[in-house]
């Protein structure tokens, strides 16, 4: 059975929307949350948390920082921030 073009376009967006991503934020000092650097976007949580660590260790801020990866952030403008699936450490 075939769907036509509608079918094809159909599976196209939902294979294309299947895989993750994760966006790193880090913040600087863990005592102002209000301070904080979008680092990138990862396939994966655990990449994600690689670089946070490692931006933070640039910043000699490993003690004093903090960072979260969130899954599939979007921007929402009338928040003016990132709003994601599920955040994680």
């Amino acid at each position: 059975r075939s769907y036509g073009p509608v079918g094809a376009y159909l599976v196209a967006t939902v294979l294309a929307c299947s895989g993750d991503e994760w966006t790193g934020f880090v913040y600087p000092s863990s005592a102002n949350l209000t301070v904080h650097r979008e680092i990138g976007v990862f396939k994966s949580l655990e990449a994600c948390r690689t670089s946070a660590r490692a931006y933070l260790a640039d910043l000699q801020a490993t003690d004093s920082g903090d960072y979260e990866c969130g899954r599939n952030c979007r921007p929402d403008d009338t928040l003016g921030v990132s709003v994601c699936e599920e955040t994680l450490r």
